[in-house]
């Protein structure tokens, strides 16, 4: 997994990081940051790797939470804390915890604005397939983690149908709804309109 960041983050914290999840986890700071010339420069680190990386790494635990979320569908959405602590009693001490930790602990070391995103490098690393955890804490950021590793199947299925590694005109945005559901939203090089698509919970 690469680690890419704007100019504003401290590499040392991104290192810190780096070290705190070896050997079961592992990541490439790159020293190349962003640079931006505006009056609020946008300030964000993105975790970016192959759907088959983040699977191989997480995919394992990620059906043990979604189904806690399953269950409780129609009840609650998935930011319900119950539904959390019934996941995390289920995976026990899983990767997905060990990476919401660390970064749960990061996320108090940056400023408020900085933007914590996951994704894929689709079409390409500078404007990658690339999720917002809105979360702050540790138990919500496991939630949101497991949700996108269960959808990566199916968004890599949209992505190779729609030829989004081609056809995409900037970044590919991705939003977690109240449901779980995952809504995926681009800009057509073609039509240059605005197209979006959502993948159910239950898609498997």
């Amino acid at each position: 997994m690469k680690i890419l960041s704007t100019e504003d983050i401290s590499l040392e914290d991104l290192r810190d990081l780096q070290r705190e999840l070896r050997p079961s986890v592992e990541l490439e700071v790159q020293e190349n940051q962003y640079f931006f010339k505006s009056a609020e420069p946008p300030s964000w680190i993105a975790f970016f790797a192959d759907g088959s990386w983040w699977l191989k790494a997480f995919g394992a635990y990620a059906a043990l939470y979604v189904a806690e979320i399953v269950k409780e569908a129609g009840k609650t959405t998935w930011k319900n804390r119950r539904v959390v602590a019934a996941a995390a009693r289920s995976a026990g001490e899983s990767t997905i915890r060990a990476f919401a930790r660390a970064l749960s602990r990061l996320r108090v070391k940056i400023t408020p604005r900085t933007d914590l995103l996951v994704g894929l490098p689709v079409p390409d690393q500078d404007f990658g397939a690339r999720l917002h955890l809105e979360a702050t804490d540790q138990e919500l950021l496991e939630i949101q983690l497991a949700l996108f590793f269960h959808h990566l199947p199916r968004l890599t299925q949209l992505i190779r149908s729609q030829q989004l590694d081609t056809r995409a005109l900037g970044p590919v945005q991705l939003r977690l709804l109240e449901d779980g559901g995952l809504e995926v939203a681009w800009l057509d090089s073609a039509s240059e309109r605005e197209r979006r698509h959502t993948l159910p919970l239950d898609a498997a």
